[in-house]
């Protein structure tokens, strides 16, 4: 849990922290794409129907959006305080979430071409969030990023099929790797770090509120952090190895069993022990995402593949040239034609947050250009 992946650049962290001043508090809800990939055509169909007022309402964003953007894409993000406070502001992460509002804008415009490239580079970003990050939170807005991001780039090259394929899209083409992006375990150790900068401060705050023997919580008594996050680390652990790995390939959650607990731990720390319990019912959930997260990879992947296809195939006849590792698997593609004609591409998801929103991913498949 204390080991540290090498990064070096600007810190997204910092950056995202430091926004500048937006025109107002939020972005209005007229100028903003839904996080359903579902949405994006009516996303790209509302930017182009603005009015005056709202195109310039958008152009006053555009600062902010483009400096949540610089934030998303630095090739690190990492929160370097050595102590954190409870009451801490987050940085504002619902920016980065709205950045595809200005980059629909821009393709309604006219701007297709720099537009899709702009996204692309966007959705790497949210890839390494999703894949490598720093905290929870952070995880899972990279996948809701990537999520909302891929349905609209998918839309863009079905509505300008002849504009090149950016190279910042095309290495969105490549499968994913489970080892690298399926884990959880960034993201606990993120979180483990960020207990251990936090742990000052709930023990001072705890010892400020306490009566009777709780009020001994810092001296040890009842309590002692160390050991917690000794205990907390054998749980995390689990999300780093083979096994892990193992599981990521299959499509499946691991088992997170709590770290060693005897029942003179439960005599010695007994408000460790408890605060120890509190966390295992959730990781479970967040594991579902990050194997949702490696199908909404595969998806947007195997759109632009056949998106860049024989020209003389069908849709049928380039889904089935994509690769089998990108194409079956634990969890298999399907290819099917909405009620308009089109081809989409269809997986379906599995955690609770995904489902809320539909329980099927589903991308439209843009033709190649006719041959000449």
């Amino acid at each position: 849990m204390q080991a540290l992946p090498a990064a070096e650049g600007e810190n997204g962290f910092a950056l995202l922290r430091a926004q500048p001043p937006a025109p107002t508090p939020a972005l209005p809800e007229a100028l903003r794409c839904a996080e359903a990939e579902a949405e994006a055509a009516a996303c790209l169909e509302r930017m182009a129907a603005l009015a005056p007022a709202e195109r310039e309402a958008l152009e006053a964003w555009r600062p902010a959006l483009e400096a949540a953007a610089r934030a998303l894409r630095a090739p690190m993000f990492r929160d370097e305080r050595e102590t954190v406070e409870l009451g801490d502001e987050l940085p504002p992460f619902q920016r980065v979430m709205d950045i595809d509002s200005l980059r629909a804008f821009d393709f309604a415009r006219g701007e297709t071409a720099s537009a899709l490239a702009a996204l692309c580079e966007d959705t790497r970003g949210a890839l390494r969030w999703a894949a490598q990050p720093e905290s929870l939170i952070q995880g899972m807005v990279g996948i809701a990023a990537f999520r909302q991001n891929g349905g609209l780039i998918a839309e863009m090259r079905r509505r300008a099929p002849a504009d090149p394929l950016p190279p910042a899209c095309a290495a969105l083409a490549e499968a994913p790797d489970p080892a690298q992006e399926g884990l959880l375990c960034p993201a606990l150790r993120g979180e483990w770090r960020y207990v251990q900068r936090l742990m000052p401060a709930l023990e001072r705050e705890a010892a400020g509120q306490a009566e009777g023997p709780w009020r001994f919580l810092p001296n040890g008594l009842l309590h002692d952090g160390e050991w917690a996050q000794a205990v907390r680390a054998e749980t995390f652990a689990i999300a780093c190895g083979e096994a892990a790995v193992a599981a990521a390939r299959a499509d499946r959650p691991i088992e997170l069993a709590p770290g060693t607990v005897r029942w003179v731990d439960h005599i010695a720390y007994p408000a460790s022990a408890w605060l120890l319990g509190l966390g295992e019912p959730f990781w479970r959930p967040y594991q579902e995402r990050q194997l949702d997260f490696l199908a909404l990879r595969r998806l947007l992947a195997a759109a632009l593949q056949m998106a860049q296809g024989d020209p003389a195939l069908g849709p049928e006849q380039r889904f089935a040239a994509l690769p089998a590792g990108l194409r079956e698997g634990p969890r298999p593609l399907r290819l099917e034609t909405s009620p308009d004609g089109n081809a989409v591409l269809v997986v379906p998801l599995r955690a609770p947050r995904s489902t809320a929103v539909e329980a099927e991913a589903r991308l439209p498949v843009a033709g190649p250009l006719a041959a000449p």
